[in-house]
């Protein structure tokens, strides 16, 4: 019983650890749409 515990608990750490480089992905992807989003719209206001 001992091992499967062991196994259940690493493959559990190894989705943690996934999940929260997965979140940091989108955090940064997303950073950089705005920071696009926001350089595109200013081009807009000087050109008008």
């Amino acid at each position: 019983m001992s091992n499967g515990y062991r196994t259940l608990s690493q493959h559990l750490n190894d989705l943690k650890k996934e999940n929260f480089s997965l979140k940091l992905r989108i955090y940064f992807l997303e950073e950089r749409m705005q920071q696009k989003y926001e350089a595109s719209r200013e081009d807009i206001y000087k050109r008008g």
